[in-house]
């Protein structure tokens, strides 16, 4: 298991709606039968030239084409039956941490494996360590 798979097992997403706003998200023949609405909605689709990779896929979205799924309140508006590719993203992947840091978000923060008070004592030691010293 990678680090991020394993990091993305601990972390919750926040639904900053980074990755669907900047990453590539495209989307396959069995995505499409799935959710028939990707076929309609694929701005960055088939073009006038026809190119086999483009035949063979939906691209909805990339930088500076937010996927047309992500609606104002920063949620898939297909989410039970969102594309491949978005269900393999790691939250807290390299590439969920290098778009919050570009974005000037902060970290997310896992959940660890420890119980009750102990675990909120952990989450506030992160949390301080993120704003920086308490005293100057």
């Amino acid at each position: 298991m990678t680090n991020d798979r394993k990091e993305h097992e601990r972390t919750p997403c926040d639904g900053c709606g980074l990755c669907c706003e900047h990453l590539l998200v495209d989307a396959n023949f069995a995505d499409v039968l799935r959710e028939p609405r990707i076929e309609a909605q694929r701005p960055l689709g088939k073009k006038a030239v026809s190119l086999s990779i483009l035949d063979a896929s939906w691209m909805l979205a990339g930088p500076g084409y937010p996927c047309p799924f992500l609606n104002a309140e920063k949620r898939c508006d297909i989410y039970p039956t969102r594309p491949t590719t978005c269900v393999v993203f790691a939250t807290g992947s390299s590439q969920c941490r290098a778009l919050r840091r570009e974005h000037g978000l902060p970290k997310l923060v896992p959940h660890l494996p420890l119980d009750g008070l102990l675990a909120e004592i952990m989450n506030e030691i992160i949390q301080e360590e993120e704003e920086g010293p308490l005293l100057g």
